[in-house]
C-alpha cells in the first residue's frame, strides 16, 4: 500500500479575506490600534486623522503586501536583520575620538613610515 504525500505542505494556511493567521493578526492589531488612537479625545478630531490613517495603511501594508513574491513582513525582518548585522548604534552625547593604529610621531611629513619611531613609540620596556 502506498503513502500519499500532499502536495501543499508548504503552503501558507488561509483564514479569513485570504489572509493567514499572523497576516490576519496584523489586521485586527492594526484595527485595535486605530481604535484606540481614535478613542483619544484630548486629542482634536483632526490630529487623530493622520495617525489612524497611517496605521490603518501600515496593517493593511503588512497584511497584504508583497513584493517580488514575497510578504513585506519578511522583508522588514531581512532589513532589519541586515542592519543590525552591518550597522552599530552608538548613543552617546560626546564625540568619540578615532585612535590612530600607528602613532602619528612614527609618519614623516611624506606619509613615509621611519620604522625607528614606531617601534620606539610602541616599546613597552622603556614604560615600565
Amino acid at each position: 500500500m502506498g503513502a500519499r504525500v500532499p502536495q501543499d505542505v508548504d503552503l501558507e494556511d488561509k483564514l479569513i479575506y485570504g489572509l493567514s493567521p499572523l497576516r490576519f493578526g496584523y489586521v485586527v492589531v492594526a484595527a485595535l490600534g486605530v481604535l484606540s488612537l481614535w478613542r483619544l479625545e484630548a486629542v482634536p478630531a483632526g490630529l487623530r486623522l493622520l495617525p489612524c490613517f497611517v496605521l490603518a495603511a501600515g496593517g493593511a501594508l503588512l497584511a497584504w503586501g508583497r513584493w517580488r513574491g514575497r510578504p513585506l513582513d519578511a522583508w522588514l525582518l531581512d532589513l532589519t536583520v541586515f542592519a543590525r548585522r552591518n550597522y552599530r548604534l552608538c548613543l552617546s552625547w560626546r564625540r568619540r575620538r578615532r585612535q590612530s593604529v600607528v602613532p602619528l610621531g612614527a609618519i614623516n611629513g611624506l606619509g613615509q613610515r621611519r620604522w625607528s619611531d614606531a617601534t620606539a613609540a610602541l616599546d613597552l620596556t622603556q614604560a615600565a
